[in-house]
């Protein structure tokens, strides 16, 4: 029953985050200094933990390149379809439609499901993934829509934004003495290991302290159209890799469900970071991990059953 308990202990760690800061205990700015605590240390750390045990198998990076596909093309397809939004929604449009939770909610459902199979296929998955959520999907809403003004950013500035990310520089080391066949020593694991495993719940504590109930229509209106064309992707991305691509079953299986998995915990963050609508971007956060944990656990049910 881990599979249920454990992505329920996430949910319970946001009302928690939620119900303190309606307390008094967090102030209204608090989730900033989480958010500085979880993209500086805590997930970087997760990120060397999930490359523990890796084994180099050529086939599996291709599977980077479909998380990152993923990742990336919705993103895009909002940007092209939202020429006439205003741009504080824009940025909340595509920051929160794209990108996946994998690492810190999608991965106990995976194991439960398919072992470690399915978890080496979702953390290949995850690092395409990565790519766009650790500083990707950021510098690529920023630059398009100029969020930081009206000036054109140049190359350098965009290369930039991602240097200055330590989660997408975490990823592009790992990867790279990944392809390369280093080993790393066991040392380096064991010393990240206290700050990676804090991760999960730094990160579900800052999406409760940033949450707030949507009660105004408009804006639930705006998270079901957002969360509806984002499980409308999902739904055709893992249909696609599902019976179109050439892994043994077991990993077919395992990407159709993270095509499902809720939003990446960092999209609140760089929604903030683009001056849009982090109280939004927060509840919708909070949503997708309920429509994910429902859609995720039947089709897991539907496979193994």
């Amino acid at each position: 029953m881990d599979y249920i308990f454990k992505p329920m202990s996430y949910v319970l760690v946001i009302m928690l985050g939620y119900l303190l800061k309606r307390a008094g205990f967090f102030g209204k700015d608090d989730h900033r200094l989480m958010s500085k605590i979880m993209v500086n240390i805590t997930l970087p750390c997760t990120i060397i933990q999930a490359f523990d045990g890796f084994e180099r198998d050529a086939k599996m990076f291709i599977i980077v390149g479909i998380g990152f596909i993923c990742a990336f093309v919705p993103i895009l397809l909002m940007y092209l379809t939202t020429g006439r939004v205003e741009k504080r929604l824009r940025a909340y449009r595509m920051l929160n439609i794209g990108g996946y939770n994998i690492g810190c909610f999608s991965l106990p459902l995976v194991q439960a499901f398919f072992g470690n199979t399915g978890v080496v296929a979702a953390c290949m998955f995850d690092t395409g993934n990565a790519i766009m959520m650790t500083g990707g999907a950021y510098a690529m809403t920023s630059t398009l829509l100029r969020t930081g003004g009206e000036e054109r950013e140049s190359v350098g500035d965009v290369l930039l934004k991602f240097v200055k990310s330590l989660p997408f520089d975490a990823y592009m080391m790992m990867i790279l003495l990944a392809a390369l066949g280093v080993k790393i020593p066991s040392v380096v694991f064991t010393l990240t290991r206290p700050a990676g495993q804090a991760n999960a719940f730094v990160a579900m504590l800052m999406i409760g302290m940033m949450f707030e109930p949507a009660g105004d229509r408009a804006l639930l209106r705006e998270t079901a159209r957002e969360l509806v064309w984002r499980y409308l992707f999902a739904a055709a991305s893992a249909a696609l890799v599902f019976f179109c691509t050439p892994f043994e079953l077991v990993v077919r299986q395992t990407l159709c469900i993270v095509c499902f998995a809720p939003l990446s915990s960092l999209a609140p963050i760089y929604t903030d970071r683009c001056h849009s609508d982090t109280a939004l971007a927060s509840f919708t956060n909070s949503v997708s991990i309920a429509v994910s944990l429902i859609v995720m656990l039947a089709l897991g049910l539907g496979f193994v059953l």
